[in-house]
């Protein structure tokens, strides 16, 4: 009897949710977590990195800090190498939008939550009734 056995299946739980591969070996999908402190409440942060996403065709969600105005922790789901399109772009500090939305620091975290528990993800951003007005370049 394996005693080790729950962990040994957790550890393989854990990887197979954060890379899952097709037969022939090439990576589809990845799901990556972060937190960015910056100019990212108030200014249509999460609107602008959701919208970001979906055009690249991946799954995401943002929550903003409740204990920190500076603070947003997000999730992304998909393609690795549209995620760190998104990623390079954060980390350069370029304005998201026209409201001034930027990150001063970005950290990318062992774990998180699910794309889908956030309170702004790619299935819920069109049931908010956001203010117009603002431009996009993410």
């Amino acid at each position: 009897r394996d005693l080790h056995y729950p962990l040994r299946r957790q550890r393989q739980m854990c990887i197979r949710d954060r890379v899952s591969t097709q037969s022939t070996g090439v990576m589809s999908s990845i799901q990556r977590f972060f937190v960015v402190r910056g100019k990212v409440q108030k200014v249509m942060f999460r609107q602008t990195l959701i919208r970001g996403a979906m055009k690249r065709g991946l799954r995401a969600g943002a929550t903003n800090s409740s204990h920190d105005k500076t603070e947003v922790s997000f999730t992304l789901k998909g393609d690795n190498s549209k995620i760190q399109e998104i990623v390079d772009f954060l980390k350069s500090g370029a304005k998201m939008n026209s409201w001034g939305a930027c990150v001063s620091s970005l950290t990318e975290l062992k774990s998180g939550k699910e794309f889908d528990k956030h309170q702004v993800t790619t299935d819920n951003v069109d049931s908010f009734n956001w203010k117009g007005g603002v431009d996009m370049y993410l």
